[in-house]
């Protein structure tokens, strides 16, 4: 019968992309209402139309906002700018317009503001866009949700985060010279160079770091940036990171470190790279699993010499008490079998 391992390092880290392109807004009778509503309570009341009308206004809790109600013969406009305005519990961002025609509505939509182009110009890596969106005032933090293909949606995307997952060095370095937080995190609890590292783009990494990036920005699950950029076979960015002194022998919440999760998606050379560094090759995950036994299990004899060398634990069982002599004998990899016994294992 083959031994099973219960190994806590899969593949932990989400993998992130670039947000799906969804910029038009058209409006049903309902949400229109609740617009225009919303419009004449920004300008105060219908009491203050007259007053505030068109008047560029500072929201609550930060961002702007400027309504208009311009009325021409039989026809009305409401027409509503806001630009990352947050107030109430709420944020808005766009151009809003209803238009009437005497009692009957002739159309509701909206279209991007400033930020929603300048985002949209730097997940395209679009650097003289930016640029541009820039000189007109667009707000280089602003933050916008995004859906996430295996469901559910991710909140607080900056435009330096799609910059970074669009891989433009450009983008990203035209954004933090004109102040882009390179430590916000979204509600994964990533910032921009976490994603850099997960996606593989060493001269991000190597800038953001500069600019005083967290090295070992945990996210939701406790993954690290050295986690993932292991785990997806980076070894440029494990190279920079470790170089830098990311911590090596940090753990996920399973328990889990860099070194296992490179061994158990079969990253070799990565592996091979963090036990020369010094990584301990004694963590124990909560389920009783070191490196060793996750070598063993992936018939890794090259890793598991190098383990052997490192004097690895070869008396450490699993939570079910199998020890990596165990898996190797019941899997039939006699060499492994024998490194193990030489090495005190029986």
């Amino acid at each position: 019968m083959i031994t099973r391992l219960v190994l806590a390092a899969a593949a932990a880290a989400v993998a992130l992309g670039l947000p799906a392109d969804v910029r038009a807004y058209e409006y049903e009778q309902e949400a229109t209402t609740k617009l225009m509503t919303d419009m004449i309570v920004d300008l105060g009341g219908h009491d203050a139309v007259r007053r505030n009308s068109g008047k560029t206004v500072r929201c609550g809790d930060g961002g702007t906002r400027r309504v208009s109600i311009v009325r021409r013969g039989a026809t009305t406009t409401y027409r509503g700018d806001y630009r990352n305005c947050r107030e109430r519990g709420l944020t808005r961002d766009g151009l809003y317009e209803i238009v009437f025609k005497g009692d009957e509505i002739v159309s509701s939509t909206s279209k991007r503001s400033v930020n929603g182009e300048l985002f949209d110009a730097a997940m395209e890596g679009n650097a003289a866009g930016v640029r541009k969106l820039i000189r007109a005032r667009a707000d280089v933090n602003y933050t916008e949700s995004v859906d996430r293909t295996e469901g559910g949606t991710i909140d607080g995307v900056s435009p330096l985060m799609v910059a970074t997952m669009a891989g433009s060095l450009d983008t990203v370095k035209l954004l933090v010279a004109n102040g882009a937080w390179v430590n916000y995190l979204n509600s994964m609890a990533v910032n921009a160079l976490w994603i850099a590292a997960h996606n593989g783009q060493p001269e991000i990494v190597r800038y953001l770091a500069g600019r005083g990036a967290y090295l070992n920005n945990s996210n939701f699950e406790d993954v690290t940036p050295l986690m993932a950029a292991a785990m997806n076979g980076h070894l440029a960015v494990v190279k920079f990171l470790v170089g830098a002194k990311a911590d090596i022998n940090a753990v996920h919440r399973d328990g889990d470190t860099a070194l296992m999760f490179a061994l158990a998606q079969n990253r070799t050379d990565i592996a091979r790279f963090l036990i020369d560094a010094g990584a301990d090759v004694a963590v124990r995950n909560r389920h009783g699993v070191t490196a060793l036994l996750i070598a063993v299990a992936e018939e890794n004899e090259e890793i598991v010499r190098a383990l052997l060398e490192r004097k690895a634990d070869v008396s450490a069982r699993t939570a079910d008490g199998k020890s990596a002599l165990d898996v190797a004998r019941a899997r039939g990899m006699d060499g492994i079998a024998k490194l193990l016994e030489a090495a005190g294992s029986y």
